[in-house]
């Protein structure tokens, strides 16, 4: 029984606390990726990694550190280092591109956690979409069919 315990313990101390998003961005515009923690963290050390192997960017003891960024996201990101105090540790990305889609994930090493988000980057929808009018599913109805329609709703009230 003690044997179980000690690896019980164990397991305890190394657990992650894991969790995910999904954020969805539009080609050339810009995008948050979220990460919060909700207590005050001993320092800002945060690492924010694409596909778990390129470095997006580093915040080393409240410092960005970027020697090691990889060259898809130079120019590209920024962060609310106003925020960090209150545990906000979001990323921004601006001019998204195709390649960004994928999952980004946000270590804060101080307490363990990994925080995951799942990028989507698609075409934005345009506003105006032009309706064909062999596809239109609206429903016109003339004059004569409204009288119509009226005229037998009428009878079949009187035949009741």
């Amino acid at each position: 029984m003690r044997c179980w315990c000690f690896v019980y313990v164990i397991l305890l101390m190394e657990l992650q606390v894991f969790s995910q998003e999904i954020v969805q961005g539009f080609l050339g515009e810009n995008v948050i990726l979220p990460c919060t923690y909700v207590e005050k963290l001993p320092d800002y050390t945060v690492f924010w990694r694409y596909k778990d192997e390129k470095t997006v960017y580093d915040i080393n003891a409240g410092k960005p550190y970027l020697n090691k960024q990889d060259p898809q996201f130079i120019n590209r990101t920024s962060f609310f280092p106003n925020e960090w105090q209150n545990g906000n540790f979001s990323l921004i990305l601006t001019y998204l591109k195709a390649s960004d889609s994928g999952v980004y994930s946000c270590a804060l090493p101080a307490v363990d956690i990994i925080h995951s988000v799942e990028l989507s980057v698609q075409v934005r929808p345009t506003s105006q979409t032009k309706a064909d009018p062999k596809s239109n599913s609206s429903v016109s109805i003339g004059g004569n069919t409204v009288r119509l329609f009226l005229f037998l709703f009428i009878i079949s009230s009187f035949l009741k």
